[in-house]
């Protein structure tokens, strides 16, 4: 079978894959933090869920300041390419993947 569609993972499988990650603290503890409805006096933050740290992932946060999405769909089922992305993104970062600079910039600048 070549039919791509076999390669997919559902939006919800992904989910539960993330969640199965973070419940075995298999992500760093910053990418798991997001923010709460609460702003006053000041922001409070919370630990996301599988859930919301892939919609994070995939959709975007945070403006200008925060993170772009990292998929081509924001929603439904997930390619092999984009689940990569979604673990290697900021918001999720597992195994501290969002870490590793990539072997092709050996420069010492940091960027």
């Amino acid at each position: 079978n070549n039919n791509n569609n076999n390669n997919n993972a559902s939006k919800e499988q992904v989910e539960d894959m993330i969640q199965n990650l973070q419940s075995t603290c298999q992500l760093v503890p910053d990418a798991q933090i997001v923010e709460t409805n609460s702003k006053v006096p000041y922001q409070t933050f919370r630990v996301g869920t599988g859930s919301e740290l892939t919609r994070r992932a995939r959709e975007g946060y945070g403006g200008k300041k925060g993170s772009v999405g990292v998929t081509r769909d924001p929603d439904g089922a997930v390619t092999l390419e984009d689940f990569h992305a979604i673990l290697k993104s900021r918001t999720v970062c597992a195994w501290g993947e969002c870490y590793i600079k990539k072997s092709s910039k050996t420069s010492t600048s940091d960027r």
